[in-house]
């Protein structure tokens, strides 16, 4: 079995250059700069993808691995990706990397590959590099707990904050890994069925037929519960029970409320009950840390549904996006409570 090495950054969608799905959790030189070095992390250049990992010093791969002392590189290895989850928090599996190459010091490009790497006029450095066909990025929403917020360690050896992370022969943690990484396919990267287009304001979803209007709202939330049973999710369905959501989906220690929304149109918009505001209003100010308040609006559901699933990132006091940071949402209170969707470059500050 080939040898692992977790590395650890900013949450990002892409890594391809896109900052717009930033969320630094924790760390300082993103937080301060809306964008870190990992934002290229995924971009294929010239069919190489190449790693930074924020500062970490030289790598003594030889106290971990098979390796001669001073090793400048260990070749062969699985690279596991994580980043701070922005709803849920802890660490998130956010991509692998398999047959990498790490090296000991940090790597500062040159000549084509530095100007294929300028990030404001500064040419990113890499620890670890991969061919791009051996780089799987997961989808944000597909992307599994590896440490849970508040992780009891007892006695294991679990990451803490650390950027690096060796996992131990026979841990909880590697057991975990290779459990993650059995459902991780090569090459099949997104799975939730949304095109990415932006959402149109035209084509409104009302519809004044209540039969219509209830199988715009059975089609959504059995693509909403087909996409998550696709990541591995349990569903429940809780539709009759007036909790303020519909739908109960669980994953490990992983546990989703979901309040579906069904437009027959193509415009990221919905109405809540007073209930399910009310519902909404609640996990903004409690922020349960086991369970996780979701918002699926799923617009042309009766043909070729597209899942926009909002969630609350953390650190914030009502921010409301996708995972991807695509778009936003916007509340306009009436007698409860109306849903807006906007890009990520309309979003207000």
């Amino acid at each position: 079995m080939p040898d692992i090495i977790v590395f650890h950054t900013a949450w990002m969608a892409k890594y391809d250059g896109d900052r717009a799905s930033l969320s630094a959790g924790g760390f300082k030189f993103a937080a301060e700069n809306g964008y870190g070095h990992e934002m290229l992390n995924f971009s294929n250049i010239d069919g190489m993808c190449y790693g930074y990992v924020p500062p970490t010093g030289n790598l003594h791969l030889e106290k971990h691995f098979d390796v001669p002392r001073h090793a400048g590189k260990l070749e062969g290895v699985t690279v596991v990706w994580t980043a701070p989850h922005p709803e849920q928090g802890g660490r998130a599996v956010t991509g692998v990397w398999y047959n990498a190459t790490v090296f000991r010091e940090v790597q500062h490009p040159k000549g084509k590959l530095a100007r294929k790497r300028l990030i404001d006029g500064e040419a990113a450095s890499y620890l670890c590099t991969a061919k791009a066909e051996n780089c799987v990025l997961l989808d944000p929403d597909a992307r599994p707990i590896f440490v849970r917020p508040g992780q009891p360690r007892n006695g294991q050896s679990w990451p803490g904050q650390q950027k690096v992370f060796y996992p131990k022969s026979g841990s909880p943690a590697l057991k975990l890994l290779n459990k993650i990484l059995k459902n991780i396919d090569l090459g099949e990267t997104s799975k939730d069925g949304r095109s990415g287009s932006k959402p149109s304001a035209k084509g409104s979803g009302w519809q004044a037929d209540v039969e219509r209007r209830r199988r715009i709202e059975e089609a959504a939330v059995l693509a909403v519960g087909s996409k998550l049973e696709r990541l591995g999710f349990t569903i429940k369905s809780v539709e009759k029970e007036n909790l303020g959501y519909d739908l109960v989906a669980t994953r490990d220690e992983e546990i989703l409320h979901i309040e579906v929304k069904g437009r027959s149109g193509s415009d990221v918009s919905a109405e809540l009950t007073v209930n399910e505001f009310d519902c909404l209003k609640n996990y903004q100010s409690q922020r349960s840390p086991s369970a996780h308040y979701r918002i699926a609006i799923v617009t042309d559901a009766l043909n070729k549904p597209i899942i926009n699933e909002f969630v609350m990132v953390r650190g914030q006091k009502s921010q409301w996006c996708t995972l991807d940071g695509r778009l936003h949402l916007d509340f306009e209170e009436r007698m409860a409570a109306r849903l807006t969707s906007v890009s990520n470059q309309e979003a207000p500050e």
